[in-house]
């Protein structure tokens, strides 16, 4: 299963999770195959993000199997000399929201 931008969801695509309105009514149920008018629909909604079967497209310039345990566990030894940088501070927090942010879409 994978989240992705609505952008890189083409025709084909299965839905892991259905896809619903903000005010819960369920617009395309678990398992509906993509279509364009599908896609079309989703885009006139507001929708960024769905969520399809299997990891059909590779995101971040990194192969669909990164491991963002093991990317969150690093942030400590690659931040190692710059413990008193507040700038590079910013960047390992910014970094470890987004790689929290990154296990939490595949968690579910």
């Amino acid at each position: 299963m994978q989240k992705i931008p609505l952008n890189l969801a083409k025709p084909g695509f299965v839905l892991a999770k259905p896809v619903a309105r903000a005010d819960g009514m369920v617009v395309a149920p678990q398992g509906a195959e993509l279509t364009e008018s599908l896609l079309d629909k989703f885009d006139m909604m507001g929708v960024e993000h769905v969520v399809v079967e299997g990891e059909p497209i590779q995101t971040d310039g990194v192969s669909s199997g990164t491991n963002y345990d093991t990317r969150l566990e690093r942030l400590d030894h690659l931040f190692r000399h710059h413990a008193e940088d507040a700038w590079m501070k910013q960047v390992k927090a910014l970094l470890t929201h987004y790689f929290k942010m990154k296990i939490a879409s595949k968690a579910g």
